[in-house]
């Protein structure tokens, strides 16, 4: 069997209907070809029957009356005209929801970027500090109200676990009052607040305190509760209300003294107290809180005691008592306050 010959031994009716050669045979009907596919046939008997078939397709088209149209050239022309603004709305249409599908998409990758973002800084660390002469006040998401005095720094990581204390970290001064959250009879860990305060771990339950860190020297007046008070070299004290606890990190030392509530929190109301205070104890306030330096020209002046509480609504009110109880003179000038007598 030649090539051309074995090129349709796996010929079906369609095939045949699909070769060019087989249906011009079929529709010029030269001697030749015909010859070929009836040579074709005997060689291969299973293909007659598909050839067969194949003719009978080729046959019944070949007689299909074409369907003519009832418009002439002008109307098919006009048709296409006014079904041009047709497709192009259609167009316009698909268009416009594609660029929706487009925007939703956008829209709802940025809405899934803000939520993941927004709900990783949840666990993520924060911190609030307050400059010179702010105070802020904040709750804790445990709901354990912290209010700060001026140039302080709370931090903290959020999203705190359940099987270890709730952790913050302070310089500054601040009040605290932890939320207390332990269940009767049973005590977890979650339970403790940890203050870190320079060298000290302050560990409280339910508890009202104040903190002070200034100047290398950290005090811890409790109000209520209990306070537990730990640091290096095995320091491991517990205080109760109306005791201060005062540790000089310096020096490694440390002591207890009873101090009134209402004097230690009085910068809480916006006041200033004075009982028992020297000038050196208004000096650092006036750095420590106001961020100023404060040049006494008379180091004498230094031990000046006042009494008293003074309401303070900025440093003017600190100045003026000063000024008029000490009788010095006093300049301002950029950050720099210099006191020198009269």
């Amino acid at each position: 069997m030649n090539s051309r010959l074995s090129k349709y031994k796996d010929y079906k009716a369609a095939d045949f209907f699909s070769d060019e050669d087989f249906v011009e045979s079929v529709l010029q009907g030269e001697d030749s070809q015909k010859k070929f596919w009836s040579d074709l046939g005997r060689r291969i008997p299973d293909l007659s029957a598909e050839m067969q078939l194949a003719v009978t397709w080729i046959l019944l088209i070949k007689g299909q009356e074409p369907i003519r149209g009832n418009l002439n050239s002008i109307q098919r022309y006009a048709n296409i005209q006014n079904q041009i603004p047709i497709y192009e709305k259609h167009q316009k249409r698909k268009l416009f929801f594609r660029k929706m599908l487009v925007w939703t998409a956008s829209a709802a990758a940025l809405l899934l970027f803000l939520f993941v973002s927004y709900e990783f800084s949840q666990f993520g660390p924060k911190a609030t500090n307050t400059s010179y002469g702010e105070r802020r006040e904040l709750t804790l998401p445990d709901s354990s109200i912290i209010k700060l005095n001026s140039n302080s720094k709370l931090s903290y990581v959020r999203g705190w676990k359940t099987d270890k204390p709730r952790e913050v970290w302070f310089e500054g001064e601040g009040m605290f009052e932890v939320k207390h959250t332990a269940i009767k009879n049973r005590l977890q860990q979650n339970d403790f607040f940890v203050v870190h305060v320079g060298d000290l771990s302050l560990t409280v339950l339910g508890t009202k305190f104040n903190v002070k860190d200034r100047r290398g020297r950290v005090e811890v007046a409790l109000i209520e509760g209990r306070v537990r008070i730990q640091g290096k070299d095995g320091l491991d004290r517990i205080i109760v209300p109306g005791e201060t606890f005062v540790y000089d990190e310096y020096a490694k030392a440390e002591q207890v003294v009873q101090q009134d509530a209402n004097k230690v929190l009085s910068w809480t109301r916006g006041e200033l107290s004075i009982e028992h205070s020297n000038l050196a104890n208004i000096v650092s306030v006036l750095e420590d809180n106001y961020g100023y330096q404060v040049v006494v020209q008379d180091s004498s002046l230094l031990d000046k005691r006042f009494t008293g509480v003074i309401p303070v609504k900025g440093i003017d009110d600190i100045l003026f008592v000063i000024k008029h109880t000490m009788n010095v003179n006093i300049e301002v000038k950029n950050k720099q306050i210099v006191i020198e007598p009269n």
